[in-house]
């Protein structure tokens, strides 16, 4: 409950507070229960995110040329947290309950949306994050609130409805930090929640009546952003596009990070080049754009991981983005809706918001990731208690 808590409810610069709790906390339990509860590890799920870690450290030895390249399987560490609380799952007298993680989720996005709307409207601050970066702000509401959908089916109240306001607090704050990845996150996201949400209550009349008002308050909120000329609305595939090619605009530097990891993956394609190098080929070969920028890292989870790693970073990328569905090879698992809906979203969550920014690291985007998919490992593993 700490761990959960504490990763999710803090907004914008004290989210790194919060993470460092939760690490705190998964550092106690690995301590306290790592022997005891040892046959966590070989759940498939913790099986996923220890041998990403393994292939990411499998390729230091090849690449190795200074003490920074020995940092790139440190990052992931903390998705040791998964494990750390689903060791927790038989000593633990009482678990939250979906709908408690799922109200946790609803009111840390509608914190952050009432921080960044005060950022935003009251102290004119453009782009706003609560002292975060705006886009990491931004993607942290966005899953939280997206997260928020798992209450819709841990009960059989009326009152669940309300959970999907989760996915309209992420986008709003997505919009008030004016960040594409994260404003496509939400959608992608809510996509797949509400697709499962309508195969499993489609016969349920409040459920359709919510669906028609979320739909329509969408479409309202959608019409209203493009006629007072939010550009990156009124065009977000087309400028979302924009990271990845050339066009002459301010875009080009992302341009420039991701056909650098394409070059280190033509030229190292097996091990990459370590975590260490991973910026030289970019400011080789575009000084012009990217000399004095100060950028250290390629700004993309598939990126960074090809560049540190290679193909065995890839690997580690994918085991840790599946990491979530293997909780569904247990059969009592995937009659669970939440877990089902949880680990769907989580995958799909992490997956859009990393294709343009840097989800994994000693990030709170990391340990919210973790964190949550901890919580439904522990889930899982009460099953079949």
């Amino acid at each position: 409950m700490v761990a959960v808590a504490a990763t999710i409810l803090p907004p914008g610069y004290p989210a790194y507070i919060g993470t460092y709790i939760a690490l705190v906390a998964a550092i106690l339990g690995l301590v306290a229960y790592g022997w005891s509860e040892r046959e966590t590890f070989a759940h498939p799920t913790s099986l996923a995110i220890v041998g990403a870690i393994a292939l990411v450290g499998l390729a230091v030895p090849f690449v190795y040329r200074g003490p920074q390249d020995i940092v790139g399987p440190v990052l992931i560490l903390p998705m040791l947290a998964t494990v750390a609380l689903g060791l927790l799952a038989r000593p633990a007298r009482w678990v939250p309950n979906p709908e408690t993680f799922a109200l946790i989720c609803l009111a840390g996005a509608l914190i952050a949306l009432l921080g960044g709307g005060y950022e935003d409207v009251v102290l004119g601050r453009y782009r706003p994050g609560l002292g975060n970066n705006p886009i990491h702000y931004a993607s942290l509401a966005a899953m939280s609130g997206c997260l928020a959908m798992v209450g819709v089916v841990a009960s059989h109240r009326r009152s669940r409805y309300f959970f999907l306001l989760g996915p309209i607090f992420g986008l709003g704050c997505a919009v008030i930090a004016d960040s594409r990845g994260p404003m496509l996150g939400v959608v992608a996201m809510s996509g797949v929640g509400l697709v499962l949400l309508t195969t499993w209550l489609w016969r349920e009349k409040p459920f359709r009546i919510a669906i028609l008002l979320s739909v329509a308050g969408a479409a309202v909120v959608t019409f209203y952003l493009v006629g007072t000329g939010n550009a990156r609305i009124a065009g977000i595939v087309t400028s979302g596009l924009d990271i990845f090619r050339f066009t002459g605009g301010p875009d080009d530097i992302r341009a420039a990070l991701y056909a650098s990891a394409l070059e280190i993956l033509k030229t190292s394609p097996l091990f990459g080049i370590g975590l260490g190098q991973i910026m030289v080929p970019a400011q080789t070969l575009y000084p012009s754009l990217l000399a004095g920028t100060g950028l250290e890292n390629l700004h993309a989870d598939w990126a960074n991981f090809a560049a540190m790693a290679g193909i065995l970073g890839l690997l580690a990328w994918f085991l840790l983005l599946g990491a979530p569905l293997f909780l569904l090879l247990d059969a009592r698992a995937r009659q669970d809706r939440p877990i089902v809906l949880g680990a769907l979203l989580l995958t799909t969550g992490q997956l859009a918001l990393g294709v343009s920014n840097a989800t994994f690291g000693i990030l709170p985007q990391t340990v919210i990731y973790a964190v949550a998919l901890g919580y439904f490992l522990v889930r899982a593993r009460r099953l079949g208690d």
